[in-house]
């Protein structure tokens, strides 16, 4: 084997540590001092026998100072309390952890205030704020105090180059990287490493939690249910039911349903359902046409009583409420975006940018009069774009 061959299956001279293994564990061996070696000979005089000062001690200096090359354009500073106190490190450490472990417990309840609190009472939306300012604030305020008490602090001038760096200043980057990473500390704080990496991987549930309430926030058949039932009577907001013979021709009134309820004695009330919720999407009117002008449909031929017509009040374009009517015309007119129905012709969009009927509700009179549902809308309510979800 020639000597060539030796020099080049021999180890580098002057490389000390491990050749192999993780990252972590070459990162663990110490750097050399970075400057010219001492010239053999050198006497540094006489041996002095004293106490080595305590590694907690904050007064003692660093044994070695790692300074930077000078084309890195760094020049050392003070070191700050945890480089020299060991204690202070460690306090360090344990302050960053814990502040990991306050991210953790954040997102955790991020994601069970979403999935378990009832979004329409008043706690949920502080609840869900508090909860993400932990999971950000907890991994915010921890990396800012690893910069400051854990990573060294140095001042960096870099000079302006052209756009190829020499081959030189390419390897004191590469250099300075190394000292960089090294300087994190993930190879020295186990503890660290691995509450951070820990606290980023359940922090992603505050990515995937919002993308996982896209799936539920289609509205399906919802729209298709109101609380119009089989016998509720039309009421109206003052709660007085509408009876046959209680509206002039022309006349246009706004009404909800009243549910039959069964009594205790057996008997029956009506409950109206005249909540917010109930209005978004149970809103009706109702209209007394002339006779002989309403043109009722294919087989909603009986859907009408002498007359009265009743339709949704809930615009098929975007849902506002549609109230303006024209006796000489009539038309209805949503004063939003001013879409135009005609009511003898089953409320048909004429004009506007509403694109189908008003659904309309079959009504009949029960035996006191009073004007009652035959059944619910046969139709989903509101815009009609929510038919296509």
């Amino acid at each position: 084997m020639s000597e060539h061959d030796k020099d080049k299956d021999s180890p580098e001279q002057g490389s000390t540590g491990p050749t192999s293994g993780s990252i972590f564990d070459r990162l663990k061996v110490p750097r050399e001092p970075v400057g010219e070696p001492l010239p053999q000979g050198h006497d540094d005089g006489p041996e002095m026998l004293s106490t080595p000062p305590h590694q907690t001690d904050s007064s003692a200096k660093p044994a070695t100072e790692v300074l930077l090359p000078p084309s890195a354009g760094a020049a050392p500073v003070p070191p700050h309390p945890a480089a020299v106190d060991r204690r202070a490190e460690r306090r360090a450490e344990r302050l960053i952890a814990s502040l990991m472990l306050v991210s953790v417990v954040g997102t955790v309840g991020f994601v069970i205030t979403n999935f378990v609190g009832d979004k329409h009472q008043s706690y949920y939306t502080p609840a869900m704020g508090t909860a993400l300012a932990l999971a950000l604030g907890g991994i915010g305020t921890g990396i800012i105090l690893w910069a400051k008490r854990l990573m060294p602090h140095v001042e960096a001038v870099q000079e302006r180059h052209p756009f190829t760096s020499p081959p030189e200043e390419i390897s004191a980057a590469e250099e300075e990287l190394r000292i960089s990473f090294e300087d994190t500390g993930l190879a020295r704080f186990p503890l660290l490493r691995r509450s951070m990496l820990g606290a980023l991987t359940v922090f992603g549930a505050v990515a995937v939690v919002p993308l996982l309430n896209l799936t539920n926030s289609k509205p399906g058949t919802k729209l298709q249910k109101t609380s119009w039932v089989k016998g509720a009577r039309l009421v109206t907001e003052e709660g007085n039911f509408v009876k046959l013979g209680d509206l002039s021709i022309g006349a246009i009134e706004t009404v909800f349903p009243a549910v039959p309820v069964t009594t205790a004695a057996g008997g029956t009330r009506y409950e109206p359902k005249t909540s917010t919720q109930e209005k978004a999407t149970s809103t009706t009117i109702i209209i007394r046409l002339p006779p002989g002008v309403d043109k009722p449909r294919k087989g909603r031929e009986n859907w009408a009583v002498d007359g009265h017509v009743v339709y949704s009040k809930i615009c098929t374009h975007a849902g506002c409420p549609v109230s303006l009517y024209e006796q000489q015309t009539h038309h209805l007119l949503c004063p939003c975006h001013q879409s135009v129905f005609n009511v003898p012709d089953g409320c048909r969009a004429i004009f506007g940018p509403a694109s189908r009927s008003l659904p309309q509700l079959p009504i009949s009179v029960d035996a006191d009069g009073y004007f009652v549902a035959q059944s619910p809308y046969h139709e989903a309510v509101g815009p009609a774009f929510w038919e296509r979800s």
